[in-house]
This record gives C-alpha cells, structure tokens and sequence, in this order.
C-alpha cells in the first residue's frame, strides 16, 4: 500500500471559480451575511411595534366620570414671563398622578376664544369626591376659577 499515489488537493482556487461559474449561469444565490448592526435595529423596531400595539391600557378607578373645567377670567394670574413651563409641568405632573391612581381619563389644553384654558375627565366616587379632587388642582394657586361637572354620555 505504500506505493500507492498518493492524493492532491485541489487548487484553492478552484472553489472560488465554481462558486463564481454557479452564480453567473443563475443556479445559486450567494448568501448574504447581515451585519449585526441591522438585526438589531430590525428587532428593536418590531419590539417598538408590538409594545405600542399590546401594550395595557391603564384601568380607571371605579366611579362616575367628571369634567373638570379651568377658567382663565379676570382673577387668573398669568406666569411671568419665561416661566410658563414650569406651570404647565406643574399641573402635568398633578394630572400624572390622578393618571397613576386610575382617576384621570384624559385631559388637555383647549383653543380658541374664550375663558376655559383646560379640561380634565375625572373619575370620582361622588360629587363631594370629584370636588375634593378637583381641589387638589395646582390651577387654583393662581387665581384660576374651576367647575366640575358629572358627565353623562
């Protein structure tokens, strides 16, 4: 067995040529490699996606629902100047935590002509309940007027 010839490797080359030969007559795809970088960003979208899309609602307390209105009349002391923003977070940040407990439904900001500034969905056990929260409001430190009212859709 010793005199038997003994095997060659191939040109290293040689699978290279084939490769090229296969993919230029259509008979196979070369098979791309994603950089890590993009299967990343793809997961972190599709996980962006499916946490907004499934993502729990908040539960609201039991209770009625009541508006809050915030009146800018006369009596109304506007912020000085520059310092807006801190009274906007202010009541943003008394609205987040009625959110929290489960007592705000929604509220904002309204538009337009007119004394009402804001408005507030609250959820409330009773009237004496929904004015208790409503007195919690950061809005009447500054001279603003409020009315709650129960809600009936």
């Amino acid at each position: 067995m010793m005199d038997l010839p003994r095997e060659r490797q191939p040109d290293p080359a040689l699978k290279q040529r084939v490769v090229s030969a296969l993919v230029a007559a259509g008979l196979v795809r070369r098979r791309r490699v994603w950089p890590v970088w993009m299967v990343a960003a793809a997961a972190v979208v599709v996980l962006a996606i499916g946490v907004s899309v499934v993502r729990l609602r908040h539960t609201l307390a039991p209770g009625t629902t009541y508006v809050l209105l915030l009146y800018q009349d006369s009596t109304y002391r506007m912020p000085p100047k520059g310092h807006g923003a801190e009274r906007v977070a202010e009541i943003v940040r008394w609205a987040d935590s009625l959110h929290a407990i489960g007592k705000l439904e929604r509220g904002g900001h309204l538009v337009g002509p007119g004394p009402i500034g804001g408005m507030f969905l609250i959820r409330a056990q009773s009237d004496a309940d929904a004015a208790r929260i409503a007195a919690t409001c950061p809005f009447t430190r500054y001279g603003g007027r409020q009315e709650v009212k129960r809600f009936e859709e």
